[in-house]
């Protein structure tokens, strides 16, 4: 199945539904979908995983990538994985660095939380 990425825009971050596999070739694609969505610098990123069948080592490195360009101020927050793809982040030790979590509502509570621990709100 080819990788399809979708943007959504809401109040102070970005979600991101990614549908297919992300592979050598697709990571790319993730990678300027990514860099897209943080372009003005204001957003935390919540990455919708419900459609993502498998993501390769490339793709593991883009999205350390991104957690790396948003760690000062915003966050990267990983949501509705399978827990095929979740075993792999951890076995990864991707999760030490980006949390998981069930769904929308969980990752919006989270970022809540950040934003105060920063006195944003």
């Amino acid at each position: 199945m080819a990788l399809s990425i979708n943007l959504e825009d809401h109040y102070n971050y970005t979600l991101v539904e990614i549908e297919g596999k992300v592979d050598a070739m697709s990571a790319k694609m993730l990678d300027r979908a990514l860099e897209s969505a943080t372009f003005d610098g204001n957003r935390h990123l919540v990455l919708d995983c419900s459609h993502l069948s498998s993501i390769s080592s490339e793709g593991l490195r883009v999205l350390m990538n991104a957690r790396t360009q948003l760690a000062r101020f915003h966050s990267l927050t990983l949501c509705n994985v399978s827990s095929a793809v979740a075993s792999l982040f951890k076995l990864c030790g991707i999760t030490r660095y980006i949390p998981l979590v069930k769904g929308v509502d969980e990752a919006e509570a989270l970022l809540y939380a950040h934003d105060a621990a920063l006195g944003k709100i």
